[in-house]
C-alpha cells in the first residue's frame, strides 16, 4: 500500500502559522500526455521525470493544470471555452487531455483537465488534485503537526 507525504512537518511551532496552512498539502507529480498510455497495462505513462507540485484540495471536484503549462507541454485541448465556476465565479476555460502521474502513490490520472491560471494568479502549484482524485484514497490531515499523508489503504 503506497503512502506519500505531502504535508510540511518540519516547520511546525506554536509561535507561527505552520507552513501547511500557508501552502496546503502538496505532493509532486509529473504531468503530460503519453496517445500510448494503456491504465490496464499496469505500468505509468511514459513523462518527462521533472515533478511538479499539485496542491491536494478537498474544496475542488475536478482536477486542473495550469493552463499556461499545459500549453507549455503541448497538451491536446478537447474542450475549449468550456464554463466553470471558481472562486472569481463564473469563467471559460479550456480542458486538456492528459496524464498526471503520482510517483509517491504508483498511481496515474488518465483524463480530462481543466486548465486554470494558477501561475498567472501567483500560485506555487502546477496542478490540482481535487476530490475526483481522493475518492479512492486514504487523506490523514494533522493541521497540528503539519503532517499529511495519502495512501490507498
Amino acid at each position: 500500500m503506497p503512502t506519500v507525504d505531502c504535508g510540511f512537518p518540519d516547520v511546525p511551532g506554536p509561535e507561527r502559522r505552520p507552513l501547511l496552512v500557508d501552502v496546503g498539502p502538496t505532493v509532486p507529480v509529473q504531468i503530460g500526455f503519453d496517445p500510448g498510455f494503456d491504465e490496464f497495462v499496469g505500468f505509468g505513462p511514459d513523462l518527462s521525470p521533472d515533478l511538479f507540485p499539485a496542491l491536494v484540495d478537498t474544496g475542488a471536484s475536478a482536477n486542473c493544470i495550469d493552463a499556461d503549462l499545459a500549453v507549455g507541454l503541448r497538451l491536446p485541448v478537447i474542450d475549449n471555452d468550456s464554463e466553470i465556476v471558481g472562486s472569481a465565479g463564473p469563467h471559460f476555460v479550456d480542458i486538456y487531455l492528459a496524464q498526471i502521474h503520482i510517483p509517491g502513490l504508483e498511481r496515474t490520472i488518465n483524463g480530462r483537465f481543466t486548465g486554470v491560471r494558477l501561475a498567472a494568479g501567483g500560485q506555487l502549484h502546477r496542478a490540482i488534485l481535487g476530490r475526483e482524485f481522493l475518492r479512492d484514497l486514504v487523506l490523514h490531515y494533522d493541521g497540528l503537526s503539519g503532517e499529511v499523508t495519502i495512501s490507498s489503504d
